[in-house]
Parts: C-alpha cells; sequence; structure tokens
C-alpha cells in the first residue's frame, strides 16, 4: 500500500515537472511576440497541444465601452471573431465582471432548464426574444471554466475553456489555466501597449508630415510675402534718403510728428542755365539727362553720409548731422568733401553730354552753411515730410545763388569747422533775409596740403581710365614715373 501510494506521489511529482516545463515553454513562445493576435492563437494552439484543452477562447476587455471582445478562438467551426459580451451578461460577462473564476461542471442540464424556464416565460408574458450574443460554442458542452486574465487589479480579458464532457475539468487544470491566464494578461498587455505605442507614433509621424507640408506651404507663402515686402520697400526705399530709410525701418525714428533743434551742416546745389535749357530739350532727353545727373550726386551725397532731403527741378538739398552725426567738424568736411567730389563728376558727364550732342556746358552753384536748424517730421498725420527748416536752410540757399558758376561758396561757420582740412579764400559778404547782419563767405579752392584728404582728392576716373595717386603710399618713384610713362606713351 506504501508503495502505491509512493509510486502516485512520484507520478503527480512527474506530471508536475512536466506541466511546469510545458507552461515555461508556452510562456516564452507568447512573451517574445507583440503581435495580439498571434498571441491568443500560440496560447490556445499550445492548450490543445500541451493539454488537450481542445475548445477555448480569448476575449479582451475594452475599458472605453465596458464589454469584452473575442480576439482568438480554438476548435470550433465558427470562429467568431469580433463577438462582443457585455460585462455582468452570461458566464463570461460575471467572470468579467466579478473577476473571478467559475468553473461548471454540468452545465448541459442547467441550460436544458433554463431554455425551458426562458420559453414558459416568453408564452406567458408574450416578452420579445432578447437578441441573442453570437459566442462560438460547443452546442453539447457540459464543461466549462472561464478566469478572468488580471494584472494586479487591472482587467485585461477573460480566458474560456469549454468540453463536452462531464466534470471533465479538475483543480490540476485550474491551476494550469490560472498560470497560463497570467502569463497571457500580461503578454497581451504588453503587445497591446506596443500597439498603442505604434498608433501614437503613427499618429505623430502623420501630424509630423501634415507639420512639414503646412510649414512648406506657410514658408512658401512667407517666401511670397517676405518677396512681396522686400519689392514694396525697395520701392518706397527710392523715396526716402538712405539714413531715414534705415533710421524708420530699424525704429530709430518714429513715424510722427517730431522735430528737433540740432546743429547741421546743409548744402545746396543747382545747375546754372538749367531752366532755359529745359525750354529748348524734348521732354524724354530732359528727363534721360536730370536722372543722369541726380542719380550720379545722390551717389556721392550718400557716400559721404549726407541725407538726401529733396529734389527740386534740378536743385539739390542735402544735409549732415541727422539722423545720425559724426561731429560737428566730420559732418562739414565730409560736406565740403562731397561737394568737391560733385563737381568732378559733373565736369565728367559735360564731356559724356557732349558726346550725346548736348552743346550746351551746365555749371553748377554750390552753398555750405553749418548751424542749428530745426529738423524732423513736418505736415499732418496723413502726409509727413522728412526736412529741414529754419534761417540756416535760408542761409544755404542764399550762399547758392551767389556762388559763381563751378564754385563753392561757404559761410564763416562751416569755414571755423573746415579751415584745417580746406583751403578756402575769403569773398564777398551777402545779406540774407531774415538776418540784420551780412555775412561773411568764403569760396572753396581745394584741399589743404597738409590735410589727410589731399590724397584722397587726386583721384580720377573716366570710361577706360581710372587714376588714383597717393604720393605717401608710393615706396619705387622710379617704377611710378616709368607706369605713368608707359600709359602716357599708350594714349600718344
Amino acid at each position: 500500500m506504501m508503495n502505491k501510494d509512493v509510486d502516485d506521489l512520484q507520478s503527480q511529482l512527474v506530471r508536475r515537472n512536466k506541466e511546469i516545463e510545458i507552461i515555461e515553454k508556452v510562456a516564452s513562445q507568447i512573451n517574445k511576440n507583440l503581435d495580439l493576435d498571434k498571441i491568443a492563437k500560440t496560447m490556445l494552439v499550445s492548450m490543445d497541444k500541451y493539454f488537450d484543452f481542445k475548445h477555448s477562447m480569448i476575449l479582451l476587455f475594452d475599458q472605453t465601452e465596458s464589454f469584452l471582445k473575442v480576439i482568438a478562438t480554438h476548435g470550433y467551426e465558427d470562429e467568431g471573431i469580433g463577438a462582443k459580451v457585455e460585462v455582468g451578461i452570461g458566464v463570461i460577462g460575471v467572470v468579467a465582471k466579478k473577476k473571478k473564476l467559475m468553473r461548471m461542471a454540468n452545465i448541459g442540464s442547467q441550460r436544458r432548464y433554463m431554455q425551458t424556464i426562458k420559453k414558459q416565460v416568453e408564452l406567458t408574458d408574450k416578452v420579445e426574444p432578447k437578441k441573442e450574443i453570437h459566442l462560438p460554442g460547443l452546442p453539447n458542452a457540459e464543461s466549462q471554466v472561464a478566469i478572468p486574465m488580471l494584472i494586479e487589479d487591472q482587467l485585461i480579458g477573460v480566458f474560456a475553456v469549454e468540453s463536452d464532457q462531464v466534470n471533465i475539468f479538475d483543480k490540476s487544470d485550474e491551476m494550469i489555466i490560472r498560470i497560463l491566464a497570467n502569463q497571457t494578461a500580461i503578454a497581451l498587455q504588453n503587445a497591446n501597449l506596443y500597439k498603442l505605442e505604434q498608433k501614437r507614433l503613427e499618429e505623430l509621424d502623420k501630424a509630423h508630415a501634415e507639420l512639414a507640408e503646412l510649414n512648406a506651404n506657410l514658408e512658401q507663402k512667407v517666401l511670397g510675402r517676405t518677396q512681396e515686402l522686400v519689392e514694396l520697400s525697395t520701392k518706397l526705399a527710392k523715396y526716402f534718403s538712405p539714413q531715414v530709410y534705415e533710421s524708420i525701418f530699424s525704429g530709430k525714428l518714429d513715424v510722427k510728428i517730431q522735430t528737433q533743434r540740432k546743429s547741421l551742416t546743409v548744402f545746396f546745389c543747382d545747375l546754372q542755365g538749367f531752366t532755359q535749357l529745359t525750354e529748348r530739350l524734348e521732354p524724354e532727353i530732359l528727363t534721360e539727362l536730370l536722372t543722369e545727373y541726380l542719380t550720379e550726386m545722390s551717389k556721392i551725397a550718400i557716400k559721404w553720409g549726407g541725407t538726401i532731403d529733396k529734389f527740386i527741378g534740378d536743385a539739390i538739398l542735402v544735409f549732415f548731422g541727422d539722423p545720425e552725426t559724426k561731429g560737428k567738424k566730420e559732418d562739414a568736411v565730409a560736406c565740403v568733401c562731397m561737394a568737391l567730389e560733385m563737381l568732378d563728376r559733373l565736369e565728367e558727364l559735360r564731356e559724356v553730354w557732349l558726346e550725346k550732342g548736348f552743346t550746351k556746358s551746365l555749371k553748377a552753384r554750390m552753398g555750405i552753411h553749418s548751424g542749428v536748424c530745426t529738423v524732423g517730421n513736418f505736415g499732418s498725420e496723413d502726409r509727413l515730410d522728412y526736412t529741414v527748416i529754419g534761417n540756416g536752410v535760408n542761409l544755404a540757399s542764399r550762399l547758392e545763388t551767389s556762388a559763381e558758376p563751378n564754385k563753392i561758396l561757404m559761410s564763416e561757420d562751416t569755414y571755423l569747422l573746415v579751415k584745417d582740412d580746406v583751403k578756402c579764400l575769403k569773398s564777398k559778404e551777402i545779406s540774407v533775409k531774415g538776418l540784420s547782419y551780412p555775412v561773411q563767405s568764403y569760396e572753396v579752392s581745394g584741399f589743404s596740403s597738409n590735410s589727410s584728404l589731399y590724397s584722397a582728392k587726386l583721384m580720377k576716373s573716366i570710361p577706360g581710365l581710372s587714376l588714383q595717386f597717393d604720393p605717401d603710399e608710393i615706396e619705387d618713384n622710379e617704377r611710378a614715373m616709368k607706369l605713368i610713362s608707359d600709359v602716357l606713351s599708350r594714349l600718344v
């Protein structure tokens, strides 16, 4: 008798070891997969292969809608994938609700009894039959085990096994089913999380693609709009002096009515005889000539840092010291440098115009004064002019009209600022409206030889020839003379 008991225990031990080995093998197979359907199907096939559970199914719990959904079945003619079970309805629904295992040993007689009661109720109360949930199942099932798949207390789904034999499942089967159900729950949870993460990544990729497309379209629109603004600003810039334009767009200058008293150097220039010339020239030719003249003079004014106030026909008004200043003296010297370069350039233009048939020799008169003026935005809320006004402006204009052709006349205030760099001859006294005293004027004759600007004066450029002569920078005089002689010999 004792030997028989020992044999039974030994047999049970062998069986348990075999079961543990199989459970580990099945767990390994399902845990290395991240596909929900494959995990569920692998589990059911393994249960049949190793433990002879011929008919089984796995249902997943949908938390959002609170129902169970069949994701895998094994051993049924009708797979029933996608069939739904409400929580609390039927054995599987009750297991999901209570989160406890249920084992049914003789469900055939119970089913027949419930069907009889149901028919009697329907006949007596004439109640409409409820819509059946079409789950796969054995028509003559006698035994069933349904177990909740849990992670801690969270319901993942339900695992159900059934058989057409009475009381076929014992405690040992329950243990195996429970262990594998728990392993399956973990694998399904991991797979579900992976699926959700993949879906999230797909949505992110889609969102990124849509955002990239939106950004590309937006960038294209921005580039187009930027190009429009650049073109517009380029057009608007032509109506402003560069210094004023840059000050407005940089925010240094407010676009509102405001003025200030400031030390400036004001420059006036006018072409002698231009009014008479307009009466003889065709409008197109006159426009071409005037445009070329004003363009060249503007380049020089901008080069020396002058603010171009306005053009009045052939007359030019430029001032130095606002919106940016390098200092009173520096502004005055820059203005004289500009005026001298303008005279040189006008001489070159006269030669060009002569070749085009303009026999009239146009000469410029220029006036310069340094003093306190009122500068800023004048006008109305709808139309502003950035300009300069005051007696200083009137004096510069009066000096210009008093100058000889191709001469620069400056006030004593300007002379005192530039006398170290500019050679001047004392000229006549002039009367200015608004001033009770005559103003001493000085005529510019060139740069002082001891001025750093002297070498800059010795720069010439005509079509086909450019000359820059700075004696302080020449190291080999003989070589320089030979180079100049070579150039001269080619001109003969």
